[in-house]
């Protein structure tokens, strides 16, 4: 069967070496658009977006799996951002009739037996690729991340695919959370006011009023943190529900929440790409997307 999909993978480093030969290997892969490489120096930690055939989104995906797994070293790995493997996060997103689920999971299935059996990768399914319920949250995954995988497997909450053991692969690839999942937007809102730290008790206190799991907006995932290359404080969003809360509801609640702590958003920036549908009441611009790294309409996806 013939339908699109997204990948969105999070690779474990900002190394520009590493990042140009993966992007070099997606653009070489026939009928997939790479849409946007987004790295973050303090996160030591970059995304790439792209799409295309699902056959062919696969085999781009593999060639990812294989370049970040053969130069990235988990035991030196440091980053503000919550991490556990080399290929942290790998997504596969529908963007078809959803006639065509079924397919998708059971593709990505064999996808994973077939990279954890090469490279002897831990994988960790999450959302629509769990095994268990209490992995369907990928933060529930994620937990402890890479340095609490040894307590992980003493325990007995092992890989869905690859070792069943802590091992050397484990040790220096850590493991990997795949799935498949609906569209989600990655957001973030910059503060400006006050003391750095300051700033940063109110954006985890905002990021606590606006997530889903605390009471607040539908779909929202939000935690308060430092960027010490930009110097930055942001209230960090994944929205997963961007149809209920998207960007613009979730700029406008940060900016009432903050003017209340005598603090301003001002603007905020997006991770990767958005869909054009996402832009309801207010556009890039009034947004601030732009202000800390390019934007343009390749990251606009017509959805």
């Amino acid at each position: 069967m013939s339908y699109r999909i997204e990948c969105i993978p999070n690779v474990s480093t900002a190394d520009p070496a590493i990042l140009e030969r993966i992007a070099a290997a997606i653009e070489a892969t026939e009928g997939v658009t790479l849409h946007f490489v987004d790295p973050g120096k303090s996160a030591n930690r970059t995304v790439f977006t792209y799409l295309g055939p699902a056959v062919q989104v696969f085999k781009a995906t593999e060639t990812l799996f294989e370049i970040a797994l053969a130069h990235i070293d988990m035991r030196e790995h440091k980053g503000v951002h919550p991490r556990m493997g080399a290929v942290d996060v790998c997504p596969f997103v529908l963007l078809d009739d959803h006639k065509f689920e079924e397919d998708l999971i059971g593709r990505t299935r064999a996808f994973a037996k077939r990279i954890s059996t090469k490279h002897n990768l831990a994988i960790y399914g999450y959302e629509q690729l769990a095994d268990r319920p209490e992995h369907t949250n990928l933060a529930a995954v994620r937990k402890g991340e890479y340095e609490g995988l040894v307590a992980r497997f003493n325990t007995g909450d092992l890989p869905d695919f690859g070792p069943q053991s802590f091992d050397r692969s484990v040790e220096l690839q850590g493991a990997t959370a795949l799935s498949v999942r609906p569209l989600m937007v990655a957001y973030n809102v910059n503060l400006k006011g006050g003391t750095l730290e300051e700033r940063l008790i109110a954006a985890k206190s905002i990021a606590k009023i606006i997530r889903e799991r605390d009471g607040g907006m539908p779909g929202v995932k939000a935690i308060g943190w430092y960027l010490p290359d930009l110097e930055l404080v942001q209230v960090s969003c994944n929205l997963t529900e961007p149809a209920k809360a998207g960007v613009c509801e979730v700029f406008a609640k940060v900016q009432i929440l903050a003017e209340e702590m005598d603090f301003k958003a001002p603007s905020s920036e997006l991770i990767g790409c958005i869909p054009q549908s996402q832009f309801r009441s207010m556009g890039p611009e009034e947004l601030g997307f732009g202000e800390l790294k390019s934007f343009d309409q390749k990251r606009i996806l017509n959805l």
